[in-house]
């Protein structure tokens, strides 16, 4: 079994308190480090782009239903009616109703009007949070 993003990323944590040979040396400040170097302010902030990247772009699922894109504003200018620009840690990229679906949400779900076509800004917080909850348990249901 491999080991997730933030399994590594831990363990490089760890790995680098060590080599700083330094007793006062936390291992928090080995995470901090990490994550600035990643381009994030915190580990927390990078601790939940990650879990959010995986939860809206699961391990092994197919590249073709998407459109991986660098930047907000190519985002922005690719995204068409009935696509929707979804957040993975400092990337974005486009899918269709059909990839909000496999992902466990209905196509009439109010919430996904409410949210609008781009998660990484959406319209309504509350919509959005019900969303990434139902995806959480929409996978812990197909777990058992």
């Amino acid at each position: 079994m491999s080991l997730s993003s933030l399994e590594s990323l831990k363990i490089k944590a760890k790995l680098l308190q060590k080599k700083k040979n330094d007793p006062n040396f936390k291992l928090k400040q080995s995470y901090e480090i990490i994550a600035r170097t990643s381009g994030y302010s915190s580990w927390k902030e990078m601790k939940d782009s990650i879990e959010l990247g995986d939860l809206l772009n699961p391990p092994k699922w197919s590249a073709i239903w998407k459109n991986w894109v660098s930047t907000k504003k190519e985002a922005l200018d690719q995204l068409e009616k009935n696509q929707f620009i979804l957040p993975f840690r400092n990337n974005y990229f486009i899918c269709t109703i059909d990839y909000i679906n496999a992902l466990g949400i209905k196509s009439d779900d109010p919430d996904l009007i409410l949210v609008g076509q781009d998660w990484s800004e959406p319209r309504d917080k509350s919509a959005y949070l019900r969303i990434i909850n139902n995806i959480k348990l929409s996978r812990i249901k197909k777990r058992k």
